[in-house]
């Protein structure tokens, strides 16, 4: 992700179903076109898109699957999440907070109630 484009003020989002991978080529050039160059687009990450979706389908979790450590876990994963966008042209950095926020999702399994049915299994 550019980031020039996410500091944008005049950024809007679409949600499109059903187009080819090679749609977002397409989709650049006819944005590029109709904006004279002065406009882009993007494809949002496989995790990001999972969570506008959920968000779009109002699927959220109930009170009684949170607790404060859980959610304290969920946010420090959505923390390394970003920070390891922002570190895409960095392999070596990148990789470093993948795995450390695979660590973090791993114990936010454990200790969130989310997921008591699959531990019990």
């Amino acid at each position: 992700m550019d980031e020039e484009l996410i500091e944008r003020e005049d950024l809007s989002v679409y949600l499109i179903a059903g187009v080819p991978k090679s749609f977002r080529t397409k989709l650049k050039e006819f944005v590029a076109r109709q904006t004279k160059g002065k406009g882009d687009a993007m494809l949002l990450d496989e995790e990001f898109s999972e969570w506008v979706i959920a968000r779009l389908r109002n699927e959220r979790r109930r009170r009684g699957q949170r607790t404060a450590a859980s959610s304290a876990l969920w946010r420090a994963y959505a923390a390394l999440s970003a920070a390891r966008f922002h570190l895409q042209h960095q392999p070596e950095e990148e990789e470093r907070v993948r795995e450390l926020r695979r660590r973090v999702e791993s114990l936010w399994r454990e200790v969130s109630p989310m997921f008591e049915d699959e531990e019990a299994a």
